[in-house]
């Protein structure tokens, strides 16, 4: 990945500087309303609360001379109908490979040196129509969990396909020194040579899904316990308690080590939940390229879940994700990509606030709205 000029990191709205790269679809006598325009006004409606064509219409009507100070609105704003149809045309690959390229300049502004874990899953988009070929449409999300920060997307047609597009994905991202963790459906050796490969390292969740290797660690840990590191940490959180256990081995003892590039550890980590009265207990296990203590394998494996509660769940909650009838998919795929940027810049700002309260403020405070574009966090 080539370097950032020293002129971009210091553009405060790098992000529409970025919708200016998009190829419009559309042929010259239909682009009445710029495409720049149209992107501006969606994104940042939905990051005013705005969910649907009409409100993201109404919504950019009655703030035009607010928009006025950072695009050219002489055009006027395009009709709730425009707005579905230029997001219907608009490749998603498109506005996917612009957003990386966003997350990168904006990671390189704030110029932090922090180890970062970078969780890759999917989520259905349970609003969009698919029965008609029995193809789901799911996004395979990339975000970083130690900033909070939407990293980037594909747009994939299963629930399996996952473990094709991973790599692909991966490929796009800056993994230099960033610990990249996914969950047992893509531990998979390809997706381990690939964030070797971009200078990354790896902690994969271990199931049943690779032949032996999953009954092998289990007996490991069931039968040897020396040279093993142990950390352990309590929770407690609104009359819940939840105990982790950390067990860290060396990875040398496992045959064909080298089929999984880089493969240093297994570790496994025992939950035990205390809730009303009831117990229950997981045993996890993992593979990874790390050679680190138990107390910071813990942590990360921690961390992974940011990507289900901060992300999917935010997603659904706040923006209504999965209850957005979008039939067309690469509209629904477009406004997936606008509601996680949105969302990325509402948590590094002000965050002792509730994110719902956010997204009001920006409706209603044209200067709170400006600090969340300009990053003034």
């Amino acid at each position: 990945m080539s370097a950032i000029p020293a002129p971009v990191l210091s553009d405060p709205l790098s992000l529409f500087r970025q919708f200016e790269v998009v190829e419009d679809p559309r042929i010259d006598r239909h682009k009445r309303y710029p495409l720049l325009n149209i992107l501006v006004f969606t994104f940042v409606s939905i990051l005013s609360d705005q969910q649907s064509w009409y409100e993201i219409h109404a919504f950019s009507l009655e703030n035009l001379n607010w928009f006025a100070q950072y695009i050219d609105v002489s055009s006027g704003v395009p009709s709730h109908d425009t707005f579905r149809r230029v997001f219907s045309l608009l490749d998603p690959v498109q506005l996917e490979d612009v957003i990386v390229a966003w997350a990168e300049e904006t990671r390189v502004r704030k110029g932090s040196t922090q180890r970062r874990v970078i969780a890759l899953d999917g989520k259905a988009l349970r609003g969009v129509a698919w029965k008609m070929n029995q193809m789901q449409l799911y996004i395979l999300n990339a975000w970083d969990a130690t900033t909070n920060t939407f990293l980037g997307q594909m747009t994939i047609d299963s629930k399996t396909n996952e473990i094709t597009a991973a790599p692909e994905l991966l490929n796009k991202l800056n993994l230099k020194g960033a610990v990249v963790t996914v969950d047992a459906l893509m531990t998979q050796k390809a997706i381990a040579e690939a964030v070797i490969q971009r200078a990354g390292d790896y902690v994969m969740a271990l199931k049943g899904n690779q032949g032996t290797l999953f009954e092998d660690v289990r007996l490991y840990f069931t039968a040897i316990q020396e040279g093993m590191s142990c950390a352990r940490k309590v929770e407690k959180n609104r009359g819940r308690i939840e105990i982790r256990t950390c067990t860290k081995a060396s990875g040398g003892w496992l045959d064909k080590l080298e089929a999984w590039k880089g493969l240093k550890s297994f570790f496994k980590i025992d939950l035990e939940t205390y809730y009303e009265g009831k117990e229950t207990k997981e045993e996890r296990y993992y593979v990874t390229s790390l050679d680190i203590d138990a107390v910071q394998l813990l942590v990360i494996a921690r961390d992974h879940w940011s990507i289900e509660n901060r992300l999917h769940r935010s997603l659904d909650m706040h923006f209504k994700e999965d209850a957005a009838q979008e039939h067309d998919r690469n509209a629904a795929a477009n406004l997936s990509i606008l509601r996680k940027v949105a969302l990325s810049l509402l948590k590094a700002i002000d965050s002792h606030k509730k994110l719902k309260l956010k997204m009001k403020e920006c409706a209603y405070s044209s200067a709170f709205r400006g600090r969340c574009l300009l990053g003034e966090f």
